[in-house]
């Protein structure tokens, strides 16, 4: 599983998974890990990580998780993104984990984590998405 997510990660990702140097660590039982850095154009005017940024990585992540879920046949059009954040996070490296709650034919959900250096939670992230065929 792990050589496929870093294969099809370069073919179906945007340029946001390029920006955030967004990249796949470990799939352990249903857990994927994904590491991405920050640099000083993702800050907000207090110098952490903006929010909106965030989204963006662990959007990216959750939905890698969900195209490897589908054996890269299908991929998620999202139809919600609900965030919690819980704490700031400096610029830099932050590491995330994503679980599948459910891939269904109509809909599917995963839930993504965002961690800080010291490993504590930044935000969580529940994506709802409707199931698309990959032409």
């Amino acid at each position: 599983m792990e050589e496929k997510i870093k294969e099809f990660s370069k073919e179906f990702f945007g340029k946001s998974m390029e920006f955030l140097n967004l990249e796949f660590v470990s799939a352990v039982d249903d857990i994927f890990t994904f590491s991405c850095e920050f640099n000083e154009l993702c800050s907000n005017p207090m110098g952490f990580v903006q929010g909106g940024m965030i989204t963006t990585a662990l959007d990216d992540a959750t939905s890698a998780a969900m195209i490897s879920g589908y054996k890269e046949k299908k991929a998620p059009m999202t139809t919600d993104l609900h965030v919690l954040f819980h704490r700031p996070l400096p610029i830099g490296r932050a590491t995330m984990e994503v679980k599948i709650i459910k891939l269904g034919s109509r809909s599917a959900t995963s839930e993504g984590r965002i961690f800080n250096l010291d490993n504590k939670l930044v935000a969580t992230l529940m994506h709802t998405a409707q199931p698309v065929d990959i032409n």
